[in-house]
């Protein structure tokens, strides 16, 4: 499952916060929590991307203007989407020789083996489809949010200039 892919000292953790401390491990406590380092850098990251004053955060203060290109996020969710497609295809023929080697081999212990792994490979694969799905999600969310916000912008700037162009 995705929101509860790994257990750090008892507690389940989002697959964000799994991902994050497999790769960043120093950033957490023996017992799954942030380091408080960790909790004063993540509270920096926020102000830093709040654009408030003292020129923080991407695209804000000096008069900059965050420039997004919504046709590249919906280039990457079409790849993402066909990253899930092939994956998925890759995931079914291999758990379905698995279960013929399996079949192939009953009596032996290979055989159990081989079980386990296959639960253990579609888990992960449901997995992988779940977050390449999600992904692709908040890519395709995310170029919709800016493509609506620049037209309010437009349309806005558009009645303040008594619809001249």
């Amino acid at each position: 499952m995705i929101n509860s892919l790994h257990c750090h000292g008892g507690k389940r953790m989002t697959y964000d916060q799994d991902w994050d401390a497999r790769l960043n491990p120093f950033r957490y406590n023996a017992d799954g929590t942030l380091t408080d380092a960790a909790k004063r850098q993540n509270v920096t990251m926020e102000l830093n991307s709040a654009g408030g004053g003292g020129g923080g955060g991407a695209g804000h203060g000096g008069g900059r203007q965050t420039s997004v290109r919504t046709a590249v996020l919906t280039k990457a969710a079409k790849a993402l989407e066909d990253l899930r497609g092939d994956t998925d295809k890759v995931d079914q023929h291999a758990l379905s020789e698995t279960d013929i080697a399996s079949s192939a081999l009953y009596g032996w212990r290979t055989a159990d083996a081989l079980g386990t792994m296959h639960r253990r490979w579609a888990d992960e694969a449901v997995n992988l489809s779940k977050l390449l799905s999600d992904a692709t999600m908040k890519l395709h969310n995310t170029s919709n949010s800016y493509d609506e916000t620049d037209h309010a912008e437009k349309s806005r700037m558009d009645s303040l200039d008594g619809g001249r162009n």
